[in-house]
């Protein structure tokens, strides 16, 4: 029999060790608190215990999904690693006997390619951002001068991205404290990253010179990409002025501030450098996250080849 209330107990509890134990991000807290909601709306509509539950009721979870539902099995896979992550923790308190996920078998995931922008594609973007030609003279009472402050800081926002392979939330998060600044250059950029993992990401030079003139004088607890209120940029602003100067260079390639994190890692890999350091720069737990790039390092692969 389903305990409702002793569920919902268990998963409060299991968010706040994710929270303040772990350090995750509010973001990450409210994707579990969503998939362990669509697992127990799941039990109880099957008429299964969240207790007791064995891995067949684990894929059955896993085939609704796919089946009735048509979520894909990248996120079902997502949606189980959250279920296993849970279930060891209720293991661990004694709550129940075992991981129902551990000897479930898992949706086979289609190989994902990144999406990047082209060497010539990535020139193109950053002159049109450079371009001040076109930016309208009058857009929703805005003058020129304040619009072109706004191009400048997309312009160091994207130019950020593209050198760093920062995510998105990294680097609006950052404040001017978080850049190492040496006699005017920025040598590199301090990243609080997922599960509040510190790493430090050192810059390409050009791109130093440039960002860190662009941060002369700023107070040091600002947010680097601040608005003209104070206020951070959104995310979402961010993805939609990236969409505007795409548009604008002609490119019609589906490019998110996220790609340009794959474009940055795409030309690490064609300029040599080896998957461990990759992961470091990136952030990522593991390497075989970073492994994507194996597939999309041709232009490396043909200078290689070319040795013969």
């Amino acid at each position: 029999m389903f305990d409702q209330e002793l569920f919902d107990d268990a998963r409060r509890e299991f968010l706040s060790h994710l929270r303040y134990s772990k350090g995750h991000r509010p973001t990450t807290c409210y994707a579990y608190n969503s998939d362990l909601g669509i697992w127990g709306t799941w039990l109880v509509e099957a008429g299964k215990d969240w207790q007791t539950v064995k891995y067949p009721d684990v894929e059955q979870f896993a085939a609704w999904q796919l089946r009735d539902r048509g979520i894909s099995p990248a996120i079902v896979n997502r949606r189980l690693s959250a279920l296993s992550t849970f279930y060891r923790w209720l293991m661990r308190g004694g709550i129940v006997d075992q991981d129902p996920v551990a000897l479930a078998q898992k949706p086979k995931r289609p190989l994902r390619i990144p999406v990047w922008l082209e060497k010539e594609e990535q020139a193109q973007l950053e002159a049109t951002i450079r371009d001040r030609r076109n930016i309208p003279i009058n857009v929703f009472g805005h003058n020129q001068k304040r619009m072109t402050e706004t191009r400048r800081r997309y312009e160091m926002l994207f130019g950020l991205l593209l050198n760093s392979g920062l995510r998105i939330s990294e680097a609006l998060g950052l404040k001017v404290s978080d850049v190492r600044l040496v006699e005017g250059i920025a040598k590199s950029v301090r990243v609080i990253g997922k599960g509040n993992k510190e790493r430090w990401v050192p810059l390409p030079a050009a791109f130093a010179q440039v960002f860190g003139f662009w941060l002369k004088d700023r107070p040091r607890t600002e947010a680097v990409f601040a608005k003209a209120d104070g206020k951070p940029i959104s995310p979402q602003a961010a993805r939609a002025y990236l969409r505007g100067m795409l548009k604008k260079a002609g490119i019609e390639k589906k490019i998110s501030p996220h790609k340009l994190r794959h474009t940055y890692a795409t030309n690490l890999l064609n300029a040599g450098a080896e998957l461990v350091d990759i992961k470091a720069l990136l952030g990522h737990e593991s390497v075989a996250t970073t492994q994507i790039y194996t597939n999309v390092g041709q232009e490396r692969m043909e200078k290689v080849v070319g040795r013969l």
